[in-house]
């Protein structure tokens, strides 16, 4: 009898350890396939906060579509203010002329939030620098849209909290305009982007 449930539990583990063993990792393509859209625009992020910020979190947002799916076009357009003097927004008709006028097939748009700013206040460093460093609440949201018809074709927010560094103070405001962003907030953007391009990157799961 012994011996018979020896044999028995041999073969289970037998049998579980031949399908772990053909288990293989099989790559999983991303969501959304950037080559197939063909040139994509994109207008530097709106944000309702002053110095560098939107143009850095814009720029690691264009170097991870280009990290996660080499060999797409992206073209850089500017500020929302040089392409729309109208009312400073990019709405449908802003994208289809966009497209005309650049030959783009897509368009991406975007908005980075700052919620809340808790600064940690430094009296010293405040005297050297004239900045302080903060706890920062921040959201960017992305849109890609087709300049055709304006159909939004992808779209996805990411939110999280930073201590960043180099906050200026300025006229009771807080200004983002920091000499190394890298350095200063680079932590608080790449978070921001890790989690929002993530439908654009290849992913690998086990069968």
């Amino acid at each position: 009898m012994l011996r018979r449930c020896f044999i028995t539990l041999a073969l289970a583990l037998g049998l579980l350890t031949l399908a772990c063993a053909k288990r293989a990792t099989v790559q999983v393509p991303p969501r959304v396939d950037l080559h197939a859209l063909g040139t994509i625009g994109i207008v530097e992020f709106q944000s309702g906060t002053k110095g560098n910020l939107p143009a850095f979190a814009t720029q690691r947002f264009i170097e991870a579509l280009q990290e996660s799916q080499p060999g797409v076009r992206v073209l850089e357009l500017g500020h929302v203010d040089d392409l729309s003097k109208d009312n400073g927004s990019v709405d449908h008709a802003t994208i289809k002329a966009l497209g005309e006028k650049y030959d783009l097939d897509a368009v991406i748009v975007g908005d980075l939030a700052v919620k809340e700013v808790r600064p940690n206040v430094d009296v010293v460093s405040m005297i050297k620098s004239m900045s302080v460093s903060a706890d920062v609440d921040a959201a960017l949201t992305a849109r890609l849209l087709e300049t055709d018809r304006g159909a939004t074709v992808w779209t996805r927010g990411s939110r999280c909290t930073r201590t960043v560094a180099q906050v200026g103070m300025g006229g009771g405001k807080v200004v983002f305009d920091a000499r190394d962003p890298d350095s200063a907030y680079g932590e608080l953007v790449n978070a921001l982007v890790n989690e929002i391009t993530d439908d654009f990157r290849v992913s690998y799961v086990k069968q």
